[in-house]
């Protein structure tokens, strides 16, 4: 088994437990199995497209949060209202912004 699987169930667990779920209640949400979620956690199994879609709304993450956890070190940003010409300005700024902190590093 690849690191990435690995990364992606430990980051779901990870996030079910910030959001102060139990399996068996994130399971109920997706409409799944207990097991069927253990198995994702675990790595066993990976979700599908539109699960994957539905943990990330459930949990409030990104795809990068869920695929790169190493890269998410603060929240999740949420660009909702703003204009696609405000939400890529802002992306723009946090790109400068985390380049001006690996450069301090």
């Amino acid at each position: 088994m690849s690191a990435d699987m690995r990364a992606l169930g430990e980051s779901i667990r990870a996030a079910r437990m910030r959001k102060g779920l139990t399996q068996e209640a994130l399971a109920e949400m997706l409409d799944i199995t207990p097991i069927h979620l253990k198995n994702m956690e675990s790595s066993r199994r990976n979700p599908s497209v539109p699960l994957l879609f539905a943990l990330m709304e459930i949990l409030d993450l990104s795809v990068d949060a869920l695929v790169f956890p190493e890269r998410q070190k603060g929240g999740v940003l949420h660009t909702n209202g703003l204009s696609e010409a405000e939400a890529e300005a802002l992306s723009r700024l946090v790109d400068v912004m985390r380049q001006e902190n690996r450069n301090r590093d």
